[in-house]
């Protein structure tokens, strides 16, 4: 009750129960309210998981456990513990469980945060660990091969600059401390069992923190939604992590097998073999895969701030998955993110008939709001958001490859934007351009000439007759639907060129684009 209402929205009643809390933890000899909860976190979850279990009877079980993980900040030290809690929260965040208790989804998912924040921190201390293992690992077989006068060309300390001399050893020709060795080399498996173990459950639960929330990243509901894409964010990092660890892990166990091998300490290798673990960690794409047709439908929801940080999101896991896994994606489905680019917030164009009956489940009873009841600077913001990501994929070497396919495209819209004079989106196209222009200067460049010597009445003549004019380059369009933009966008924006402003454009992406072009 007291861990409940730590988080009541009635301050009095926060403070009495944070004062409470503090004096019981004095009375116990305990540090603190988390070090209180730690000493007693198996009794718990123990009592969590049977409330979780008669939900109808206790109600207010999600907000004890969202207030024990994020007030009292123990989530990381209780981590093993919640797998058990976590299957039962997934269950009520499933289509049936949101359903049957409507009202407890905002704070399922609370719950859901701070167990995948918890989750991400300790996913992002594996790789280190294991990397750090992997070293000591391999210090412990170059001193053993030293002791037994063999030295493995595996071993990753051998200095090849020296001539060494290798020998093959005999089968049970290990001195005669071996049964120290053993048991040194018994204590090193002991640990990478562990280390195994726990990398497994951080998976594990990372995985179903993202099972839980994925469907509600397409959720009418703005706050449910908001949350769901913290978790999903959280969530990849965690796995992506979780895979580095294992990688470690892996390169680990092959270097223990072959010493042990050659060692012939055939009981520990046997050891180690029946470990073997089959499954690996292919978690990070199997899960993406899931979760990009939600994103989609995120966007395809009309909602100005969910559309934000929906965005913000996939800039996130993109750089993170890399850019080969999302390449068809964009292709098939980008359509839906770069028809938010294609009209000038100004100008409303009529819904499509596939846009104005959107598909709901029966059990929903909240309406859509129409397009036309958005706010121009909401959707200058989104336009913003949208360019922003199209900048971060474009500049990181890892991502880039994801907007290939419609690099042609996203660059003609880019610099229709960015030539219209639109004052709120001048700079996020620009940061866009300088982005686009990491993966292709020579295409921007063309895009931005077309335009500006298309509508410079001056043209500058050439330095020599071998030259060709500039209108032999870049023939001036008939019609302001032929310029090279436009047909690489493959449709009018709505927006109209400004001239001032293409000047400007000019100017700026000469100093900052047509130089040397570096990846972040």
């Amino acid at each position: 009750m007291l861990l409940e209402n730590v988080i009541c929205s009635n301050f009095q009643i926060r403070r009495a129960c944070d004062a409470f809390l503090r004096v019981i933890s004095a009375i116990h000899d305990c540090a603190s309210v988390g070090h209180l909860v730690l000493t007693n976190s198996d009794y718990i979850i123990d009592s969590i998981c049977h409330q979780l279990r008669h939900i109808d009877l206790n109600p207010h079980v999600p907000n004890v456990l969202a207030a024990m993980l994020s007030y009292v900040g123990v989530a990381d030290k209780v981590l093993p513990l919640l797998e058990e809690p976590m299957c039962a929260v997934s269950m009520e965040l499933e289509i049936l469980g949101r359903h049957q208790h409507p009202n407890l989804t905002t704070s399922f998912l609370k719950a859901v945060v701070e167990i995948t924040k918890a989750s991400k921190h300790e996913a992002c201390t594996l790789p280190n660990k294991a990397e750090s293992f992997w070293k000591d690992v391999n210090f412990n077989i170059l001193n053993s091969e030293k002791e037994t006068g063999k030295i493995s060309t595996s071993t990753s300390y051998v200095d090849n600059t020296k001539d060494i001399d290798y020998m093959e050893l005999e089968t049970g020709s290990c001195p005669n401390g071996s049964n120290i060795q053993m048991e040194e080399w018994e204590s090193i498996l002991f640990k990478l069992t562990d280390s195994k173990r726990y990398r497994r459950i951080v998976g594990s639960i990372s995985g179903s923190c993202l099972k839980a929330a994925t469907p509600l990243i397409a959720s009418a509901d703005q706050a449910a939604c908001l949350i769901a894409l913290d978790v999903i964010e959280d969530g990849i990092i965690a796995l992506a992590k979780v895979e580095e660890a294992y990688k470690h892990e892996s390169k680990t166990k092959e270097a223990i097998q072959e010493f042990l091998s050659s060692c012939s300490f055939h009981i520990l290798r046997d050891t180690l073999d029946a470990a073997e673990d089959e499954t690996g960690e292919n978690r990070l794409l199997p899960a993406m895969n899931k979760i990009w047709p939600f994103f989609v439908s995120c966007v395809r929801n009309k909602n100005p701030v969910t559309i934000r940080r929906c965005c913000r999101a996939i800039s996130t896991v993109v750089q993170i998955c890399g850019g080969e896994f999302f390449l068809r994606r964009f292709h098939a489905d980008g359509i839906h993110f770069w028809k938010l680019l294609s009209t000038s917030p100004f100008q409303k164009k009529p819904l499509s008939r596939e846009e104005r009956t959107p598909l709901q489940l029966p059990y929903r009873s909240i309406s859509t709001s129409s397009e036309d009841s958005v706010a121009e600077i909401s959707n200058l913001k989104v336009q913003a958001e949208l360019l922003s990501m199209i900048s971060d994929l474009a500049r990181n070497k890892r991502s880039a490859s994801a907007l290939e396919a419609v690099f042609k495209k996203v660059s003609g819209l880019v610099v229709g934007i960015a030539c219209s004079g639109v004052k709120g989106l001048l700079d996020s196209s620009v940061n866009a351009l300088v982005g686009l222009a990491c993966v292709d200067p020579d295409l921007i460049w063309l895009l931005i000439s077309d335009v500006y010597y298309s509508r410079k009445r001056d043209l500058p003549s050439p330095p020599t007759s071998e030259f060709p004019d500039i209108s032999e380059i870049l023939p001036p369009p008939s019609s302001s639907k032929e310029y090279l933009y436009v047909l690489y966008g493959g449709q009018s924006y709505g927006f109209d060129i400004d001239f001032a402003s293409v000047e400007t454009l000019f100017k700026k992406l000469h100093t900052q684009v047509f130089t040397t072009q570096i990846y972040s």
